[in-house]
Formats: structure tokens, C-alpha cells, sequence
């Protein structure tokens, strides 16, 4: 099934009340001791349909397993956004999820949001509460809910009044 979550096309600036994640990255220091090489703010952060409170901050991704810890950090980060994590490697996010309200104005950008992903996702539920939306089920999670999403149709649903946090690690794989 193609990608077919609305990431803005547009250059939609990410509103300042949304959660902003500091990535540390390990490394080895000159001598080949372990140390931190980087201490920021993940700089990946990217709006989704165009709404600027709903958005998705990527981590790291990588290609394959096994991953090569060797030599500089290279987060894998420098291409083409993708929902879907690389064949044989894998990506991990956060999305920061708006209530519903906020961003489905009934133009249709809602029935684009049910998707599949050739993977296998563990998805975590950091803040908030927020609905997993099956092609025949659905269920409310709510903070420290995992759900494992094995490539199947869903759709995700945040019918609070607050935003909610999720941390997904997507390991490629099939959709179903």
C-alpha cells in the first residue's frame, strides 16, 4: 500500500507549543573512549496535513540490521521523509498528535490518514490519550499503553481536548 499520510507539502512553520525532544548521541572520543558526540535538539521535525501542532520528530533511522556503530554518528536522516522504515532497517519517532478538531476540517485529509506500513511498529503512549482505529476494531490508549501494530490498516484517532504523545520504533517488514 503507497505512503499516504498527508506530510505538508507546504513550508508550515511547527508551533512553539509543541514538545521538542533532545537527542543525545553516543560516540568514541579521540582516545576510543565512550563519550556524548552530540547534545541537541533533534533538528528532524516535520508537520503532518498541514496542521502545525501535528507533527512528527524522527530520531534515527537506519538501514539495516546489523547496524555499524563504527566511525562518525550518521542518524540516516539526510534523505527523503518516509513513513515507512527502510526494508531491512528501521526508524524511530515520536508524533505529537493534536485533538482531532484541530486539524480535520472534513476536507478528506482524514480518510488519507488510514494507512499500512511495511513494518512492524511498537508503538508507545508517552502523554495523552489516543484511539488505534482498525478496519473493524478500535480501542483508547492511554499513557504506558504499547500496542504492537503488525502491518495492518489503522488509522489513529485523538479524541481528547489535548495533545497526545506517542514514541513509535518501526522495523521493516510487510504490510498485510
Amino acid at each position: 500500500m503507497p505512503e499516504n499520510i498527508p506530510l505538508s507539502g507546504q513550508l508550515i512553520e511547527v508551533a512553539p507549543s509543541v514538545q521538542r525532544f533532545r537527542r543525545l548521541i553516543t560516540g568514541l572520543d579521540e582516545r576510543g573512549r565512550s563519550t556524548i558526540v552530540s547534545d541537541e535538539f533533534c533538528p528532524h521535525v516535520r508537520v503532518i496535513a498541514d496542521t502545525p501542532t501535528f507533527v512528527m520528530t524522527d530520531l534515527w533511522r537506519h538501514e539495516q540490521v546489523p547496524v555499524d556503530n563504527t566511525g562518525p554518528a550518521d542518524d540516516g536522516l539526510g534523505g527523503a521523509v518516509a513513513i515507512s522504515p527502510p526494508q531491512l532497517g528501521s526508524v524511530f519517532r515520536i508524533v505529537e498528535f493534536p485533538p482531532d478538531n484541530d486539524w480535520d476540517n472534513g476536507d478528506g485529509v482524514r480518510a488519507r490518514m488510514f494507512h499500512s506500513t511495511a513494518s512492524l511498529d511498537y508503538a508507545l503512549v508517552l502523554r495523552g490519550s489516543i484511539w488505534t482505529v482498525m478496519d473493524s476494531d478500535e480501542r483508547e490508549m492511554t499513557p504506558g499503553d504499547v500496542l504492537i501494530q503488525r502491518g495492518t490498516n489503522h488509522f489513529w484517532s485523538n479524541r481528547s481536548g489535548e495533545p497526545c504523545l506517542v514514541a513509535f520504533v518501526l522495523v521493516g517488514g510487510t504490510a498485510v
